[in-house]
Order: structure tokens, then sequence, then C-alpha cells
């Protein structure tokens, strides 16, 4: 295939399109067919906590073409065409479809001692193509089975509505007049990975307690569709106490930078990521938030991920605390948006810089760690 990346923008996803090569096709092929499946695979357990018939994976198949005997023939990509002449007899081409309401590809994390690269939880998609002695045969033996693993992602869309989320949370007290009044802001209800994300505070107390400390999380959350089962996870931990306590009567307006990064929470048990198609290092980064291409929200499947920012007062004395929710979207950012284009400067001035330190360095051993640096430039600063 010409790539094993597929994203969707804007509810379009552009087909699979690859050619299947078997030597001695003559001698192979006597009295059989060849198909080719799109797969996909949902894993929500450890394959070593599997005893007594047990599973926690489900198999299911998207979309299935048979083309030996060829049923029908679709259109030749180029790439298509120069690998039949190339490969010459025995090369068969195949075309593959994404259905509207595939999910993206999710690794989730089992726990601390995971390698990041054997991670076998959560949507994995496979292109397998078999050998079958009927048309009823969708499994084939495992000797003429091949597969191949590919990825579907998402990119934010085109058009955004543009919306400053906010919050506004309140607490009375029963023995005592007045209120402690929260609000939480944003400036942007969609973000990308690796970009900076503030958040405005505003405290007005008229109550009589003290606000001894204020805490502020980015929480992932996390749907299986398949078991309905839901669950959370942390994300960013901050907690301040600048400009606390608020005495009552007092009044202070802040703003937290926070940034989700996978390298800080790598190893939180059930934290999804992006799935990679690398196996050898975890350069992935947090899995980014399922957006609704149909308008409703129950078409999504799979591993449905979301996120919010949870501001939480915490009082003195017997106040409690008082806390808020702010939901926000991480995604990756439309290749023609503004916010792309930035992204892509920000990539190159890093890899200059990373460039030039290995001018610097090149008679040490070192590892450089650049949040923007390519796979291959990562890997390369390794080997150096």
């Amino acid at each position: 295939m010409g790539k094993r990346e597929f994203v969707s923008i804007d509810g379009v996803i552009e087909p699979i399109k690859g050619v299947v090569h078997i030597q001695d096709y003559k001698e192979t092929l006597k009295g059989r067919r060849v198909f080719v499946q799109l797969v996909i695979i949902f894993r929500h357990g450890r394959e070593d906590d599997e005893t007594m018939g047990l599973s926690f994976k489900k198999e299911l198949i998207l979309d299935r073409t048979q083309i030996y005997p060829p049923e029908s023939r679709a259109e030749e990509s180029k790439l298509q065409s120069r690998l039949l002449q190339k490969l010459g007899d025995g090369a068969i081409p195949f075309t593959l479809e994404f259905p509207d309401l595939a999910p993206n590809s999710v690794l989730i994390c089992a726990d601390e001692s995971e390698d990041p690269a054997n991670r076998t939880m959560g949507v994995f998609y496979d292109v397998r193509v078999h050998l079958a002695e009927s048309a009823d045969d969708y499994q084939g033996k495992k000797s003429s089975t091949v597969a191949m693993g590919i990825r579907k992602a998402q990119f934010a869309p085109s058009e955004q509505k543009l919306r400053s989320p906010a919050s506004t949370a309140e607490k009375g007290f029963m023995f005592g007049s007045g209120k402690l009044v929260l609000e939480a802001s944003l400036d942007k209800e969609v973000y990308c990975h690796g970009e900076d994300l503030p958040v405005h505070i505003s405290i007005n107390n008229h109550s009589k307690k003290a606000v001894k400390n204020i805490r502020v999380n980015i929480n992932q959350h996390c749907e299986l569709t398949m078991i309905n089962a839901q669950y959370s996870c942390k994300v960013v931990r901050l907690e301040s106490m600048d400009g606390c306590p608020i005495q009552p009567g007092s009044t202070m307006n802040r703003t937290f930078v926070l940034k989700p990064l996978a390298q800080n929470c790598s190893g939180t048990r059930g934290l999804c990521f992006d799935a990679a198609l690398s196996k050898v290092r975890d350069e992935t980064n947090l899995a980014s938030s399922s957006l609704v291409e149909t308008g409703n929200v129950n078409d999504l499947l799979g591993v449905i991920v979301s996120y919010s920012i949870k501001v939480k007062l915490m009082l003195g004395g017997m106040g409690g605390e008082l806390e808020t929710d702010l939901p926000f979207k991480l995604v990756h950012p439309h290749p023609d948006s503004e916010e792309s284009i930035r992204l892509d400067s920000e990539k190159k001035s890093a890899r200059a810089k990373h460039e030039a330190k290995r001018k610097k360095f090149q008679n040490q051993d070192s590892v450089i760690s650049e949040k923007f640096a390519s796979k291959d430039e990562t890997q390369e600063a390794q080997d150096g």
C-alpha cells in the first residue's frame, strides 16, 4: 500500500488501495478464492487475563472484497498501476472503504510497568488477505493469511464554531450569609496537541469562609461502547496557594496555563493515546477527542474520548469545597488552518535547533529530546 495512515477530514476519508502479489499464483490459486478484508479489533482487557473461555477481544469485518476471481474492477490509482507493471503476473489490485461511523485508532495503557511498544488494548485496524476454499470462508487458514496494521485518525473540522466555554458555580452556607462564587472560562473550545491551554479563573468571596488553595486538573474521559464502561484519568494536575488564603470579602482573578502532554502521564492506567504504527518507541500523543461528524452523538463507536478541566476551591474549617467543569476538545489541526501552519513553523524552528545541538555535541553521547522532532530525527538523535 502507498501508506498506512488514513485521516478523516470533514467526514471524508480516502479509500484503501493496494496490491496483493502471489508467487506461483497459477499453482497456488487452483480452485481457490482470494479475499481482502478491513478488520477492526477492539480489545478491552489483557490477553494474559483470559481464562476459562473468557475473551476481552472483539473483531468486526468492516469491508470485504473478492479480488480473485475478480467480482468487479475499481479504478486503479497511479501507485497501483506502477506496482502491477513492476510485479507482473500474480499481482492483483484491491480497494477497501471505511464505513462512515468507523472509530479512530486508540491505544489504552494497561499499567505503569507496561512496555509502550507492546500495548495491545484499544482499537486497531488490519488489512487482511487470505485464501479461501469458498465464498463463506471468512477466516482462512493461518498459514495462508497475511495481515498489515493501519491507522485511522481524525482532524479538526475546517469550519469551527467560535465559542468560549465558561462555567459558574456558587456555594452558600447554612449558618452564614453570602456566597462563594467561582467562574472559569477558556479562550476557545478546540485546542491542538502541544498547544498551551490558559484557564481564566475569577473568585468572588462574599461568604465568611476563606479559600485555602486552588486545584486545576485536566481529565480525560473514556467510554468503551462495546462493553458499556466509563472511566476518567487525570492528565494534568496543578495546585496553587499563590494569593491564598482568599479572605471573606476578597476577590481574585488569575490565569493558569496548562499543557496536556503524553510524556507527563504515560504510565497512568487506562489512559488513551493515539495509536502509533511504529513499535520502536512510544512516540504517540494523547488520544484526540472523538468528533461527531454526523451530528448525532450516539453515532460515536469504539473508544469515545473527551476532555474537561476541573477547577476546585478548597475551603478552610468545615467549608468543604467548590468545583466546576469546563469541557473542551483536543485534536490534530486541520491541514489548511492557521494553527497547522503555526505548528509547522515551530516544528521547523525546533528542527533547526536540534541540528545545531547535534553539531555542537557531535563528539559526545547525548539524547536530544525535542517536543516537535519527527520520528526519524528523534531516532537519529538516539543512534548518534
